[in-house]
């Protein structure tokens, strides 16, 4: 009997490693070809001959003692079968997709990791179940089968979703340009039409913003500066197209001329004052007085207060001789030097022999800069304060009435006409143009009486002084067409080689002494290199060097 009883045992040990082997590999099958049925892959592992076989209900206990106490052949055999995990006590694994793509397209997500997880613990109770009783009963089949469809599913549902997702990946990386484009810098366009449910004033305000902000490129700086020979050829051809309206406005203040007549001898003086050059109306009103005088004409003082070189002696010692009834050779000496002295006399001179009739004295340009000076508006409104003088003053500056304190206003006595002409000032009211405009731009060196006013110098100048200037602009000329153009210069030393060798002087003081008149003329200028020597150059352009240059050749 206890042969019998061992051979039946090793018997049916041998059936249950046959038929754990065939369910295994029938499970390892279904986890490796997902596209068998389920229903297949449950009646394989269920019944591997096909019957349907029994089974207890539940998990029996120690399934896991009993399945770590296999016999050493199926043990074997599921170690060959299926390679062991390094941690746990899995007795299969579920084989893992490989990542798709290189740059991670086929990458599985956290939530893909734990489906996983599940899928295998269900299998390995499949398996441990299978393994162990080798039977189960007709719910237990149920269950299993509602597992294995759910894990097919699951698995079908995941392959389904990656696939969506690698697709959408890659259209994703299709739709980003290889080169990106560079966003737009630039302000967004407004809106042709008000934001709704405004109020009335903030319509007003959105309908009158500012607009763009619109720069140039253009600066002073860049500009070509006019030459005096070129600004007054400039000026000489142009026609003012309003000639007619100025010569309307002369008109309607010529009419005003009676009225100024009386107020001057009414011991009145008469301020002009208005936009616009007034000297052409204080002329025609001084003509009106010589042609209108019914006794002899009276004597008129024209002063004009531009001149940059003004001072108030010497309109005091213009008008000596009229006060005396002198020639100027005739004057006395007594007169004085100092212009509140020569005041004093004259009109000490007044007051003991008063004449005939009183002087007028016209001066345009009242308020120039020259007459701003102290102390002359004290000693002219002191002079303005005597009833044998009339004076008619012209005023440009829109501030004037700021120049003179009530003290000068009341000795003036003025009378104030609004005498707008819009007439344009002459030259010889503004003074020189070029010289100013250079002045204002930082390059008063580079225009300084032009090419004109280098001619006059040149011509006044011994032979010597022409020579060493011919050289030097030469020599100027030479380098600029050496260097490309540049404004250069020429060294102290080499200057003066050449000028020793083309004997225009013989020594370095004589030299010096050439050159002080061209520096006093601003027709050299110098400056220090970067290893500190001394270079000399001209404050011209090219085409003026050579202008001159062919003058001095010629």
């Amino acid at each position: 009997m206890a042969g019998k009883r061992k051979r039946h045992g090793g018997e049916d040990a041998v059936d249950q490693e046959e038929v754990f082997s065939t369910r295994k590999r029938t499970c390892h099958a279904v986890l490796a070809n997902p596209h068998h049925s389920g229903d297949d892959a449950l009646s394989d592992i269920a019944s591997p001959e096909g019957t349907p076989t029994k089974a207890r209900r539940g998990r029996p206990p120690g399934s896991a003692q009993k399945a770590k106490a296999l016999p050493n052949g199926v043990a074997s055999r599921s170690q060959q079968g299926t390679p062991l995990k390094s941690k746990g006590n899995d007795l299969v694994s579920t084989p893992v997709k490989a990542a798709s793509g290189a740059n991670g397209h086929g990458a599985v997500a956290a939530v893909g990791n734990a489906d996983r997880s599940a899928r295998r613990k269900s299998v390995r109770t499949i398996v441990e179940r299978t393994a162990t009783d080798g039977f189960s009963d007709e719910e237990d089949v149920e269950e299993e089968d509602i597992l294995a469809r759910k894990i097919w599913d699951a698995d079908e549902a995941e392959s389904e979703d990656q696939q969506e997702e690698a697709d959408g990946e890659l259209r994703a990386d299709d739709a980003v340009p290889t080169t990106p484009s560079k966003r737009k810098s630039g302000r967004r366009k407004k809106s042709a039409t008000p934001p709704q449910n405004l109020p009335p004033h903030e319509q007003y305000f959105w309908q009158h913003r500012p607009g763009k902000i619109k720069t140039s490129n253009n600066t002073l700086s860049s500009l070509s500066l006019l030459t005096h020979e070129e600004y007054h050829n400039q000026i000489n051809a142009y026609e003012d197209p309003h000639a007619s309206s100025y010569a309307f406005l002369h008109s309607l203040h010529s009419r005003s001329f009676p009225q100024w007549r009386f107020e001057l001898s009414q011991s009145f003086n008469i301020c002009l004052y208005g936009y616009g050059s007034k000297r052409r109306l204080v002329t025609a009103f001084a003509k009106y007085l010589h042609t209108t005088s019914r006794s002899d004409p009276p004597r008129i003082l024209m002063v004009n207060g531009y001149t940059p070189t003004l001072t108030l002696r010497q309109v005091l010692s213009t008008l000596a001789p009229l006060v005396f009834d002198c020639t100027p050779s005739t004057i006395p000496s007594k007169l004085g030097t100092q212009p509140r002295e020569i005041l004093t006399t004259l009109l000490r001179q007044l007051n003991t022999s008063p004449p005939p009739s009183p002087y007028f004295v016209f001066i345009n340009s009242l308020d120039a800069p020259p007459l701003r000076r102290s102390p002359t508006p004290s000693l002219l409104a002191q002079l303005a304060a005597s009833p044998h003088i009339h004076l008619l003053a012209t005023c440009d500056t829109p501030n004037f009435p700021l120049l003179w304190d009530t003290n000068l206003r009341d000795q003036y006595n003025f009378l104030f006409h609004d005498t707008t002409t819009f007439e344009s000032y002459s030259p010889v009211e503004i003074g020189s143009v070029i010289d100013d405009v250079n002045e204002l731009l930082g390059r008063s060196g580079r225009s300084v009486k032009g090419k004109e006013g280098v001619g006059f110098v040149l011509r006044s100048l011994p032979e010597n002084a022409r020579s060493l200037y011919r050289v030097l602009i030469a020599e100027l000329l030479a380098a600029m067409d050496e260097e490309g153009g540049g404004e250069g210069g020429m060294e102290y030393k080499v200057l003066y080689q050449k000028v020793v060798e083309e004997f225009i002087c013989s020594n370095e003081m004589g030299f010096r002494q050439l050159l002080k008149e061209f520096y006093d003329h601003q027709m050299v200028v110098s400056r220090r290199d970067g290893s500190g020597a001394e270079l000399l150059g001209v404050p011209w352009r090219r085409e003026e060097m050579e202008a001159i240059l062919e003058d001095l050749v010629v």
